[in-house]
């Protein structure tokens, strides 16, 4: 196998350098130092220069959802065709994404309850209908939508700070969609489901006893590691997987987990972490080559920490934006529509944090139920015109997810760009 560069690691150096100090984020610090190469970018091979790397399905997913996405705001769209699209993996516009992969079924696989699955489904199918049914069913063009008000569907902004449409609480259902699917779909499946496969005896045993999946170059455990690393990196462009630099640029296509990791690195009290991600990346899967176990757990479970946080830091991030703007001035941040549009992206990351991996623990930071409240208190009343006439809630909201990580409101809430 060729790599660009060799480097022996110390398993207890790399955790302690790339893990929280807090006693509730520690992770065990593992074995003695082992060594094994590790490449400059994410590429592997086999002994015939064969590529073993394959997260083709992923990538398939993501540009799925992103066409979904646009969707919400065509008024051309209907129900049938976008559940079509969600449920199916028929029916895109780009027939390239026509597949028999779709989002639907990979919508909070991990949940360990059948229940609390099916609840999770229906909420984003609660979405796309109540998108369908109190606007794009109703009206021929955004032209036509009338200007939202307390408890009525309409329209904030205009031309010159985009326009948002709300349901009858403020809450642009598109975002809640979006930033959901983050945490239910995308999140969920890296931290939850493919990197704790590759942590099955069985599968480990087949990687040991080198069997590869049927009719193809890697081993079950090289390809759940890739099928994870697929939903982060899948919908970027090429050149992240040949050039690490282009991780920090500002152009980034996903529209899913990896867009937000880069918008946590453009924060400097955060600066680094897009690093952190990849190279555990990196070296979780070359662990899995060498068979070293101990050592791709402590990747993972790096991955799992890090990639939780950026959850929590945007849903703190939003929910104290839009605070922010009612405070500067409240009147125009309503009637603008970008309070309502930070306090609904916020709703999405808020909703997500039931999918988060507290690698300590192998729980989530906040439980389904204790998620479900924080929804429930946004929603109270008249949503989020109430909340500009109560800010507290989304201030002791923010300090209350900030709390379970290690981090502060003050570096979550801050837009200090990175160098």
């Amino acid at each position: 196998m060729k790599f660009n560069h060799f480097l022996r690691l110390s398993i207890a150096s790399l955790i302690l350098a790339s893990c929280s100090s807090s006693d509730d984020n520690d992770v065990a610090t593992g074995p003695e130092p082992v060594a094994f190469e590790v490449p400059v970018n994410y590429t592997f091979v086999n002994e015939e220069g064969v590529s073993t790397v394959s997260f083709g399905g992923q990538t398939t997913r993501l540009n799925q959802g992103a066409e979904i996405l646009k969707d919400f705001l065509d008024f051309d769209a209907t129900e049938s065709s976008i559940f079509s699209k969600l449920n199916t993996g028929q029916g895109f516009t780009d027939t390239s994404l026509n597949d028999t992969k779709r989002i639907k079924n990979k919508i909070g696989e991990a949940v360990a309850s059948s229940a609390d699955q099916a609840e999770i489904r229906s909420t984003f199918d609660g979405y796309v209908s109540d998108q369908v049914a109190i606007l794009l069913s109703q009206y021929a063009s955004d032209e036509e939508v009338p200007v939202a008000t307390v408890g009525v569907v309409g329209k904030l902004g205009s031309e010159s700070t985009s326009t948002r449409f709300v349901n009858a609480k403020g809450l642009e259902l598109n975002q809640a969609f979006n930033k959901g699917l983050i945490g239910a779909f995308t999140l969920d499946q890296i931290v939850n489901d493919y990197l704790t496969l590759t942590e099955e005896a069985s599968v480990q045993e087949n990687n040991d006893n080198d069997v590869k999946a049927e009719g193809k170059p890697y081993t079950d455990a090289e390809h759940f590691w890739d099928e994870a690393y697929g939903y982060l990196y899948g919908a970027s462009d090429t050149d992240v997987l040949t050039n690490p630099n282009s991780r920090h640029l500002e152009t980034v296509v996903d529209q899913f987990l990896y867009k937000y990791v880069q918008r946590v690195e453009g924060d400097v009290d955060f600066e680094g972490i897009a690093d952190d991600i990849f190279q555990a990346f990196k070296t979780g899967r070359a662990a899995i080559v060498a068979k070293d176990y101990e050592a791709s757990k402590i990747q993972a479970d790096i991955i799992r920490l890090k990639l939780s946080e950026v959850i929590g830091i945007r849903a703190v991030y939003y929910l104290k934006q839009g605070v922010k703007k009612i405070d500067d001035s409240s009147s125009t941040a309503v009637n603008d529509g970008t309070a309502f549009h930070d306090w609904s992206e916020g709703y999405g990351f808020i909703y997500s944090l039931q999918f988060t991996n507290n690698p300590t623990t192998g729980a989530p930071y906040f439980t389904k139920a204790e998620v479900d409240a924080f929804i429930a208190q946004l929603d109270a009343n008249n949503g989020f015109w109430s909340i500009v006439d109560e800010l507290s809630i989304a201030n002791t909201m923010a300090e209350t997810i900030a709390s379970r990580f290690d981090f502060t409101v003050a570096q979550a809430e801050s837009t200090a760009a990175a160098k």
